[in-house]
């Protein structure tokens, strides 16, 4: 009978071990989350021209309801700041090309 207590602790031991190796995990997968997110508040605000770009990333990425509306005052914001010539030109990568891709921006400006 002690023999089974003694795994029993053991094996409670190693549960405990592992919620705690995963809460560092977690713990530091949410911080490169808040890098990145911030990186790409800074890149839409120094290099206005990738916000389209960032604006379609948003739409085909970010997924999930609550998610979606966090992003709502964001999309917003950047929005505004697209450089008109930005939405008119075709030639360069990473910017609005088609009518497809001009609509979807002014879309979310709608919601």
């Amino acid at each position: 009978m002690a023999d089974i207590k003694k795994l029993e602790q053991k094996r409670q031991e190693a549960l405990d071990r592992a919620n705690r190796m995963k809460k560092q995990i977690d713990k530091a997968l949410n911080g490169q989350k808040f890098v990145l997110g911030g990186m790409l508040m800074a890149i839409a605000e120094n290099e206005p021209d990738r916000i389209p770009q960032i604006l379609a990333d948003i739409d085909k990425y970010v997924t999930r309801k609550a998610d979606i509306s966090r992003l709502e005052s964001f999309k917003s914001e950047i929005g505004n700041n697209i450089p008109k010539d930005t939405l008119l030109s075709s030639s360069e990568p990473n910017k609005a090309s088609s009518d497809d891709d001009i609509g979807q921006f002014f879309k979310a400006e709608l919601k």
